[in-house]
C-alpha cells in the first residue's frame, strides 16, 4: 500500500503543529509564569525524597525579596549549561541565596552565594515521571541517532521487499 501525497502531507503538517504547539505552550506558560524556564525536567536524584530524576517542575519567577529558606529553586551555575535544582538554605546579609540538594551531604562550590539574577524560578508544581521523555531524548535518542536512523532504513527496506505485491 502506498502513501498519497495527501497522506504524507496530512502527516508533516500534524508534526510541525505539534511542535508548533509545544512551542507555543512553553512561551505562553514562560509570559504567564513570569520566566524564561517554565518547565524543567530533572535530571539528577539531589532532592530525594521531594522528587526524583524524570519529574517535571513547573516554576514561576518570583522577586528575590519573596524567596524564603525552604524555597525549591531553579538557578543557573556559572559556566554550566544545565539548571540545578536545590533548596534554599540560607539567605545571605549581602542579598545572595545557599542551596543544598535534600540528597546532598554537603553543599557544592558554587550554591554558597547564587546571585538573584542566576535564578530561574521557584518550583509551584511537581509532574512525576514525565521528564523521561527529555531525558531518554538528549541521552539515548540523540546520541545513537545514525544508528537508529541506519536500523530504521534496514527495517524499511526488508519490509519493503518481504511485503512488496
Amino acid at each position: 500500500m502506498k502513501k498519497s501525497f495527501k497522506e504524507t502531507y496530512s502527516t508533516i503538517l500534524y508534526i510541525l503543529l505539534g511542535i508548533l504547539l509545544a512551542v507555543g505552550i512553553n512561551q505562553a506558560l514562560a509570559l504567564g509564569l513570569s520566566t524564561d524556564l517554565p518547565i524543567v525536567a530533572v535530571e539528577s536524584n539531589s532532592m530525594i525524597p521531594t522528587f526524583r530524576r524524570g519529574d517535571i517542575l513547573i516554576l514561576q519567577g518570583f522577586p528575590a525579596e519573596q524567596l524564603k529558606v525552604g524555597d525549591i529553586i531553579v538557578f543557573s551555575p556559572p559556566n554550566q549549561e544545565i539548571p540545578v535544582v536545590h533548596r534554599i538554605v540560607e539567605i545571605n546579609p549581602d542579598g545572595t541565596f545557599q542551596t543544598k540538594g535534600d540528597a546532598n551531604n554537603g553543599q557544592l562550590p558554587f550554591e554558597k552565594a547564587i546571585q538573584p539574577s542566576q535564578i530561574k524560578g521557584k518550583e509551584i508544581l511537581i509532574i512525576p515521571y514525565l521528564g523521561w521523555v527529555k531525558i531518554g531524548l538528549n541521552e539515548f535518542i540523540l546520541p545513537n541517532i545514525i544508528f537508529i536512523l541506519i536500523v530504521l532504513l534496514a527495517a524499511y527496506v526488508v519490509y519493503t521487499q518481504l511485503f512488496k505485491k
